[in-house]
């Protein structure tokens, strides 16, 4: 086991530590000193463990792509996980429109949520999304696998892209180095 970095910001940092024997990684997203992945099973307070190589990938892919991408459609909410909650409820008769509706949704999820990428880990549904000159990070953890209960259910917060860029990037090169 081999720890790496430690938390020196009150607004945003990761931390984690590598477990050699089973290429699993612990890691800690800190928003404003409070870890958003946190999450009780079985009585213990817990964060994220496993084998994140398709989550690095999927961050990777994220920071080399960060644009100006806002929700795909007109819904209410303050942040992307709240929107995409409300934008959920839409319904047509027409197949077409219903399809391209949520294609269309499904796509920018794939872009800005990570969670599809998480290989099987208990994972706090996070979306990312630049919003002017912050990385909008939200989470809905309203639905999450029995027995867990996340710390952070539904909510939001924004951090400044050159911090976030500077702190997801750091943690992807010593994930890099450590296991690739």
């Amino acid at each position: 086991m081999s720890k790496s970095n430690v938390y020196e910001s009150q607004t945003f940092s990761l931390t984690y530590t590598f477990f050699n024997d089973t290429h699993e990684t612990e890691i800690a997203m800190m928003v404003n000193g409070e870890n958003i992945l946190s999450f009780t099973r079985d009585n213990h307070q817990l964060t994220t463990r496993w084998n994140l190589d398709d989550l690095a990938f999927w961050l990777r892919d994220f920071l080399n792509n960060v644009k100006v991408d806002p929700y795909p459609v007109e819904t209410d909410g303050e942040y992307a996980a709240m929107k995409d909650i409300n934008a959920r409820d839409f319904d047509t008769d027409d197949d077409e429109e219903f399809d391209a509706y949520y294609d269309k949704l499904d796509e920018w999820n794939e872009r800005h949520r990570w969670h599809p990428s998480s290989g099987g880990a208990i994972l706090a549904d996070l979306y990312f999304q630049l919003v002017d000159d912050n990385i909008e990070i939200s989470w809905n953890n309203q639905e999450p696998e029995e027995g867990v209960i996340f710390t952070h259910e539904l909510g939001g917060v924004r951090i400044p892209k050159k911090q976030f860029i500077e702190e997801v990037d750091s943690f992807l090169k010593a994930y890099a180095d450590h296991w690739f």
